[in-house]
């Protein structure tokens, strides 16, 4: 599920990450002008936080309605993939049934050198039982291509689960929603791979996850094991960590 960006875009995109690793917390310390650091830096998050492109994500299997997510499908180095501090835009409408969004990703070495902490997750992609047992949750599996990187989205809808849910895709939060989709604040759960279920295909015979192939920008929703490509791939059931530019698992 690819998406392409202009030479305009992709210029804008390295203007602003050039510009804000001249004011890294130790810089900006070190700044005889704090005011106006902490300003500029403030001003360059949200031109990023506006250029993120809306990636045709998943589609709810409840409502049927597609979901189009801002995020930052160029690399790993971008503000979006920072594990502390994100800098991300919430969609401008989730359907009622939204839960969370989590992902996994097969990272290509070697990785571009960040000035922050990366999360992507393992490197194959997985389920949360303890949400996609609740009852009338359903799942979706999808690709999303991030530079050389591929990545897999899992979106869970249905209603909200008396359980913790998981954090955002590459996130240290997640946000959390009333029974009418209405914003209520942020939660969060320390993930623990142990809590993941790689094995998807009884889940996808249950009909309780559903896949996108990859490519489909219709977000055409699948059922079954016997023709989805994301089972039986191979990849660290740790959660990825990169940090000054050496990818580890943990």
């Amino acid at each position: 599920m690819g998406h392409r960006l202009d030479a305009e875009s992709l210029a804008v995109r390295t203007e602003l990450l050039d510009l804000g690793r001249l004011l890294t917390p130790r810089n900006v310390q070190h700044d005889p002008a704090l005011s106006e650091a902490y300003r500029r830096r403030d001003e360059l998050s949200h031109r990023y936080r506006q250029w993120l492109p809306e990636i045709p994500l998943t589609r709810d299997p409840h409502s049927g309605e597609t979901l189009h997510w801002p995020l930052d499908p160029v690399d790993l180095d971008g503000w979006f993939w920072n594990h502390e501090t994100p800098v991300r835009r919430i969609p401008a409408r989730l359907p009622p049934s939204w839960l969370t969004l989590t992902g996994a990703m097969r990272i290509a070495e070697p990785v571009t050198h960040a000035p922050f902490e990366c999360r992507p997750g393992p490197g194959a992609p997985y389920v949360v039982p303890r949400i996609l047992e609740a009852p009338d949750v359903r799942a979706v599996i999808s690709e999303v291509p991030v530079g050389r990187h591929t990545g897999w989205a899992i979106a869970y809808f249905g209603p909200l689960p008396n359980v913790p849910l998981e954090n955002e895709w590459g996130g240290h939060e997640y946000y959390v929603y009333d029974d009418n989709g209405e914003w209520k604040g942020w939660s969060e759960n320390t993930p623990r791979p142990a809590d993941w279920d790689f094995d998807l295909r009884p889940w996808l015979t249950s009909g309780r996850l559903l896949w996108i192939a990859p490519g489909d920008s219709a977000l055409t929703l699948h059922e079954g094991a016997a023709s989805c490509p994301y089972t039986g791939i191979e990849g660290p059931h740790k959660c990825a960590l990169i940090k000054n530019g050496k990818l580890t698992y943990h």
